[in-house]
């Protein structure tokens, strides 16, 4: 287990509002878990607060579950609010690495020097792409003064990533189609595979196989079957541990003519 504490002070304090320095006082506390380099890969982040002389009431807002503890601190609801996930395509699989979907609020009441302790648990149940992040980020908006972030920083994750896929189509004639495609980080390994649903049909077949070098893939002459309302997508094929199976999240719709 990796332990790391970090006291508001050593946050870059010009990030924060005047009103914010002063009363509650933060520090953030970090424990890593899991065996390093693996998913699932978790980490605890710890928020602790503590009220000066007078009471404190402030909302508190992040992306997972919060516990709360500590003497003297009235607790609200944890309320939620997610959001919906939808493509509008045939073709859909939702980036999983993180669950970022539901934002979770609750209130607090700290009475005069009492402290308050809030977790929550950040985790990847999914190899994660260049983008993802295990930090929290503690949004505090106080009942008098100014809302502020802060970011609690996770250890850097380590093991296996995801391969985030790009991809557009140009008409290079009639029935004629350039693919030019990208990856999320500098991969020089495995190959993309594109497939795609013909006009009316409701199961996708493979189209190309490519090789992929330094991030870039591309199929220089795709020629459908048919013309029509063509939907397309791109799976990634690993060749090493550096590396997971990955594909699209949407389907993209093209005209061929």
């Amino acid at each position: 287990m990796v332990r790391r504490s970090l006291a508001l002070a050593a946050l870059s304090l010009c990030s924060l509002p005047a009103s914010a320095l002063g009363n509650p006082s933060f520090a953030v506390d970090v424990a890593a878990s899991g065996v390093p380099g693996n998913i699932p890969a978790k980490v605890t982040h710890r928020l602790t607060m503590t009220a000066a002389a007078a009471p404190e009431t402030l909302t508190l807002a992040t992306s997972g579950r919060m516990t709360v503890s500590g003497a003297n601190v009235a607790v609200g609801d944890l309320r939620a609010v997610s959001a919906t996930f939808n493509c509008g395509t045939k073709w859909s699989r939702p980036h999983g690495a993180r669950d970022l979907s539901t934002r979770f609020m609750v209130d607090l009441t700290l009475a005069p020097g009492a402290t308050a302790v809030v977790e929550t648990v950040t985790a990847y149940t999914a190899a994660p792409w260049a983008s993802d992040t295990l930090d929290a980020v503690w949004d505090v908006e106080p009942a008098q003064g100014i809302p502020f972030s802060i970011t609690s920083t996770a250890p850097e994750y380590r093991g296996g990533m995801g391969v985030q896929l790009d991809f557009t189509l140009v008409r290079r004639s009639a029935g004629a189609y350039a693919v030019a495609g990208t990856t999320d980080r500098d991969v020089s390994s495995g190959r993309v595979e594109l497939w795609g649903y013909a006009p009316g049909a409701n199961r996708a077949r493979r189209l190309a196989s490519v090789r992929v070098r330094g991030g870039v893939w591309s199929v220089p002459n795709l020629r459908p079957s048919r013309t029509g309302r063509w939907e397309f997508y791109a799976r990634y094929k690993s060749a090493g541990r550096s590396y997971a199976d990955d594909a699209s999240q949407c389907g993209t719709i093209t005209r061929i003519r």
